[in-house]
């Protein structure tokens, strides 16, 4: 397989755009071309023309296409100083002190890692059943993989160790089978969790959202897409709403700087600010 240069690069995302909407020309070019090109080899797509006529001609290609060019958060518990925070400083506060049904909004949920740590936390501090979740893809593959509970055993000894330190109260072991090439997590956590698929922008998802978490995202995307994503998530949060993103992210620097505060900039926790 030839290494694909800007112009084959330019083609595929111009089709894309063409037949599906899906504007992939706000991906950092680096990231975006490594992804096509590891996409490329697991398909034995010889060319860039394959590709495109496979994207063109094979709808049900294109939604794996679209599962397979997300970078996944495959751990659990991935920064657990985070999961601590959550767990002992912020989530019970929040959820009690909210009037309404305490909404919380996963944009790009990938690979399941993020969700089903949400929801272990959330079920041993005995707040499940107050929480309203929403897990949105951008591909119904990613979706059907989430709900099958399927997990890479190859993650399973950091995540039992990130679980550890988050301070979760039993064995991870607890929510997980094994049988002999996968782990297979426990689906029922995940029964009313809400699951949509939603364009790469987020554009119009939802409003009155009383936290999201969009960790290790916007590091895939140039400048100007991380600031319309941000501006369509502020869009959806309610007022003094929360959204935490990956440790290495910032919302500094961005326009949509103003329209936040920091909670805790050590975990990149960022609150919506008053409209008054």
């Amino acid at each position: 397989m030839n290494e694909l240069g800007i112009i084959n690069i330019r083609e595929i995302t111009r089709v894309i755009m063409a037949m599906y909407d899906y504007d992939f020309s706000y991906y950092a070019l680096t990231s975006f071309k490594y992804r096509l090109e590891w996409l490329m080899m697991k398909y034995n797509i010889q060319t860039p023309e394959n590709l495109i006529k496979k994207i063109q001609d094979e709808p049900d290609f294109f939604d794996n296409f679209l599962y397979d060019i997300s970078v996944p958060s495959t751990e659990m518990f991935r920064d657990p100083s985070l999961w601590r925070w959550l767990r002992e400083d912020f989530m019970i506060r929040a959820i009690n002190s909210s009037p309404a049904r305490y909404k919380i909004w996963l944009p790009n949920c990938a690979s399941g890692g993020e969700l089903f740590s949400l929801v272990i936390l959330l079920k041993e501090i005995e707040l499940l059943e107050k929480v309203q979740i929403i897990a949105t893809s951008i591909s119904n593959t990613g979706i059907e993989m989430i709900r099958g509970g399927q997990y890479d055993l190859k993650k399973i000894e950091i995540s039992e160790e990130n679980y550890k330190r988050a301070n979760g109260t039993k064995e991870l072991s607890t929510y997980y089978t094994i049988d002999r090439y996968y782990a297979y997590r426990d689906t029922s956590l995940i029964d009313k969790v809400e699951f949509n698929k939603v364009n790469i922008t987020f554009e119009h998802s939802l409003q009155n959202v009383k936290l999201i978490l969009l960790r290790n995202s916007l590091i895939y995307y140039n400048s100007s897409q991380q600031d319309r994503i941000l501006r369509s998530l502020y869009d959806a949060l309610s007022d003094n709403g929360h959204i935490i993103l990956g440790i290495k992210e910032r919302i500094n620097g961005t326009n949509a700087f103003r329209g936040f505060e920091a909670v805790n900039e050590a975990e990149s926790v960022y609150k919506k600010k008053s409209a008054s």
